[in-house]
């Protein structure tokens, strides 16, 4: 195909794209419509975010890397660049499928797209928005919270970490009936070492990645006796809830990344 085609090709190519997302405003278009490397969006509440998540994630599956790329696929033919051009001035809904097939670029696999969100509320919005869109295949994409995507990875992965795949997750009381088992067993007294109190540094550790032993070490150097105490129940604690298997709440996104930086 000579050069004169190809520059057909890639105008009818952008102006198919650029029209399934004419709703959009200018910034909204160009956050969608590009694909390549990291992206951060700042944008204020009601301003459009989720739409431009949506919309992002219907692109890439769409079109993959096609609305930011020279690329041009070698079987396209003269006859394409003027099915394209014949869509574009003159769009029928019958010939919408040869025609992204035709503008796509590698477009990806829904399940190889994760869209994380802190709450519930929010990624069962995103899966109905995705929904609405795709259709069938939105159900593939990962739309959850940060504790859900990490659960379901350590659910296929987690025995390269010691654990099974059946681990059992433990709510606070679980956690709380942990901790007074082993003030008890450690003989400390509960009123200065209150199981809440550990377990919120327990917490805070994990917050920053911090294993029993390098908690240890910390609480060494500090000569504090309640942390150096501290630390002891950390590591009983660890030990306690891989002998049953079972992860805090902390640990879903711990060893999540332990696993990941494996």
């Amino acid at each position: 195909m000579n050069q004169e085609y190809q520059q057909r090709f890639l105008a009818a190519r952008r102006g198919i794209i650029a029209r399934r997302f004419r709703t959009l405003n200018d910034m909204q278009r160009r956050a969608v419509l590009t694909t390549q490397g990291p992206l951060l969006l700042l944008a204020g509440a009601g301003s459009g975010k989720t739409t431009v998540l949506i919309h992002r994630i219907a692109n890439l599956m769409t079109f993959g890397r096609a609305s930011d790329s020279e690329e041009i696929p070698q079987d396209v033919t003269p006859e394409d660049v003027a099915f394209l051009e014949d869509y574009l001035a003159s769009p029928r809904e019958e010939n919408q499928p040869r025609a992204q097939t035709l503008c796509a670029l590698e477009p990806a696999k829904p399940w190889s797209i994760i869209a994380i969100t802190f709450t519930n509320k929010a990624a069962n919005e995103l899966k109905d928005r995705l929904a609405k869109m795709l259709g069938d295949d939105a159900a593939d994409v990962w739309a959850m919270t940060f504790h859900s995507a990490c659960c379901r990875i350590l659910r296929r992965d987690i025995d390269r970490l010691g654990y099974t795949r059946s681990f059992t997750i433990y709510d606070s009381q679980d956690s709380e009936r942990v901790m007074k088992d082993i003030i008890r067993d450690m003989q400390l007294d509960e009123k200065s070492f209150p199981p809440r109190m550990l377990l919120n540094l327990i917490s805070r550790a994990k917050d920053q990645m911090q294993s029993p032993e390098e908690f240890a070490k910390t609480a060494a150097v500090s000569g504090d006796y309640r942390m150096e105490r501290a630390a002891t129940a950390y590591e009983l604690y660890e030990t306690r809830l891989q002998e049953a298997n079972a992860l805090d709440f902390d640990d879903i996104i711990l060893r999540t990344v332990e696993l990941l930086q494996q």
